[in-house]
């Protein structure tokens, strides 16, 4: 029976290391989460509203932050859940002053068969002596969620605000 105890314990032990950890991998430091806002500001919609989303993710080369303008969810009539993505305009020139050093800026552009086009630009440096790739997208991801729901009336409002 003591034995038994011991390893109960001991699997505890593991797991409070383990949330330990997983708590520090997802945490972003201030930093990045300045860096964000920064960033998320220079979204300018073409029109109409946008709320900028963000995914972090700390990989072997530093962080890697994924940005996009969230879409609109249409709610009621005939184009009833349909996502409508807002364009916008993103001033690279600014964006690129806020690296520290600039060692990557691409442009990458795709067609997938429903012929949805997508694109997205990368911009990998260091913001102080950190490590960041940056990619700015053209569209939300697809397990992303709404940003604000419009009803039949025109109403808009934001989702998870």
């Amino acid at each position: 029976m003591a034995h038994s105890h011991l390893l109960v314990q001991q699997l505890l032990k593991q797991l409070e290391h383990h949330k330990r950890e997983r708590h520090n991998r997802q945490h972003r430091p201030e930093w990045l989460s300045v860096f964000v806002h920064q960033v998320a500001a220079l979204f300018e919609p073409m029109c109409g509203v946008g709320r900028v989303g963000s995914q972090c993710e700390f990989t072997d080369l530093g962080w890697e932050v994924r940005l996009y303008l969230g879409a609109t969810e249409i709610v009621g009539g005939k184009f009833d859940g349909h996502a409508q993505i807002v364009g916008f305009e993103l001033d690279f020139k600014r964006l690129s002053q806020l690296f520290t050093q600039l060692e990557e800026f691409r442009w990458s552009v795709g067609a997938s068969s429903d012929g949805a086009n997508s694109s997205f630009v990368t911009m990998r440096g260091l913001i102080d002596q950190y490590p960041i790739n940056l990619k700015a997208y053209s569209r939300p991801p697809k397990e992303a969620g709404p940003a604000f729901r419009q009803q039949v009336d025109g109403s808009v409002d934001a989702v998870g605000i």
